[in-house]
C-alpha cells in the first residue's frame, strides 16, 4: 500500500496501454496492479510469447510492452523488429518487484528519446522524388518564417512548391504574404491547429518548404507525445533537409549548439544548412560571428550579414511592388540544393 501511494503522488506519466508478459504469476499481478493504480489501461496479460505477439500485432495506440526474458516461448530477435513508433519495450528481468524502481525504470525509458524507426518511414518508388526541407530555429524571431516565404519565391520560380505554416505557435506565413501577387506555381497553406493531428497532410507537389518554428530541445521533441511533438518529431523525420537558422545574440548560438550535440539523436542522417542572421555589426556581433563559424566546423552554414538584412527581412513587408529577390536568397537556394538527397 506503501508503494502504490508513492506512485500515486510521482505519477508524472501520462497514462499508456499495457501488455505483460511474465513467467511468475505472482510478480505479473503485482505489475498490473501498480500499473492499472497509475490509470493505465491493461490491454493483455500473456502468460506466453505467442499470445504477446498477438496482442503487438493489433496495437492502434501507443503501448508499453512489460516482459521477463524467461516467458514461455520467448525468442528476442522477434520482438526487435516489433518496437517502434507503437511499441515500447521494457525488460525486467534485473528490476526489483517493488514500486520505486519499477516507476523509476519505466519513467526513464518513456521521457527518454524513442525516434521513429528507419522501417517506419518507408520510401516509396511513388515519392522518391519528392523532397521536402524542414525550415526551423531557434527561438527570438530570427526570420524563419520570412526566410521560408523568400525561399519558397525563388524556388517558385522554376518548379511547383508547396510551403505550409505549421508553426505551432505562431503562424505568420499569410501575414508576410499579405495582399502580394505569389509567383504562381507557389502553393501558400496554413496548418489547421483546431485539427490537432500529428500529420502533415498529403501532396503530390515535388519539392516541399515546411515552416515548423522554433524547435525545442531535441530530446524534449523526440520523447513529447502530444500531437505537437509528434508532428514535429514526423517532419524531422521525413524531410530531406533541415534549414536551421539562428540569431547572433548569445543565447541563440547557445541554443544552436545545443542542437548541435543533440543531433545524433536523429536516427537519419539528414543534412543540416545553418543559417546566421546577423543582428548588428558592433565587436560583440562580429565575436558572435565568429564564434559561429567555430561550431560549424565543416557544417555546410551561411551567414547573412547585418547590412543585408534591410534586403532580406524588412523586404517582405507589405508594398506595391511585391517580395523582392535579394541575392543572397539565391546563394541559401543554391546550398540547399546541393543538401538535398
Amino acid at each position: 500500500a506503501q508503494g502504490l501511494s508513492w506512485c500515486a503522488v510521482h505519477a508524472d506519466i501520462p497514462p499508456l496501454h499495457v501488455i505483460t508478459a511474465m513467467s511468475d504469476a505472482d510478480d505479473e499481478d503485482f505489475v498490473a496492479q501498480l500499473l492499472h493504480s497509475q490509470g493505465w489501461h491493461i490491454r493483455f496479460r500473456a502468460v506466453e510469447w505467442e499470445s504477446a505477439k498477438a496482442a503487438i500485432a493489433s496495437l492502434t495506440e501507443r503501448t508499453i510492452l512489460i516482459y521477463s526474458s524467461d516467458v514461455r516461448g520467448f525468442l528476442g530477435n522477434e520482438l526487435a523488429p516489433l518496437v517502434g513508433e507503437n511499441l515500447i519495450a521494457i525488460c525486467i528481468d534485473d528490476i526489483p518487484i517493488a514500486s520505486q524502481p519499477l516507476m523509476t525504470c519505466i519513467r526513464e525509458r518513456i521521457n527518454a528519446p524513442q525516434p521513429l524507426p528507419l522501417r517506419a518511414l518507408p520510401i516509396s518508388a511513388a515519392n522518391s522524388s519528392k523532397r521536402s526541407v524542414l525550415v526551423t530555429g531557434t527561438s527570438g524571431a530570427p526570420g524563419r518564417s520570412a526566410l521560408a516565404l523568400a525561399l519558397a519565391q525563388e524556388f517558385a520560380i522554376t518548379r511547383e512548391v508547396e510551403l505550409i505554416d505549421a508553426d505551432i505557435h505562431s503562424q505568420s506565413l499569410e501575414y508576410l504574404a499579405g495582399d502580394k501577387e505569389l509567383t504562381p506555381k507557389l502553393q501558400l497553406s496554413t496548418l489547421n491547429l483546431a485539427a490537432r493531428s500529428p500529420l502533415l497532410p498529403e501532396s503530390d507537389v515535388l519539392l516541399r518548404l515546411i515552416d515548423i518554428g522554433a524547435l525545442p530541445p531535441l530530446a524534449d521533441v523526440l520523447s513529447d507525445r502530444r500531437w505537437q511533438g509528434a508532428l514535429m518529431h514526423r517532419s524531422l523525420m521525413q524531410s530531406q533537409c533541415i534549414l536551421y537558422i539562428a540569431q547572433s545574440d548569445g543565447l541563440g548560438l547557445l541554443r544552436l549548439e545545443k542542437f548541435i550535440q543533440e543531433l545524433p539523436l536523429l536516427t537519419t542522417n539528414v543534412p543540416v544548412l545553418f543559417i546566421l542572421n546577423q543582428v548588428g555589426a558592433t565587436r560583440l556581433d562580429k565575436a558572435l560571428s565568429e564564434r559561429f563559424v567555430l561550431l560549424m566546423d565543416g557544417r555546410a552554414h551561411f551567414t547573412i550579414p547585418y547590412e543585408m538584412r534591410g534586403g532580406l527581412i524588412p523586404s517582405l513587408a507589405k508594398n506595391n511592388s511585391g517580395l523582392w529577390r535579394p541575392r543572397e536568397i539565391a546563394k541559401i537556394a543554391a546550398l540547399i540544393t546541393s543538401q538535398l538527397r
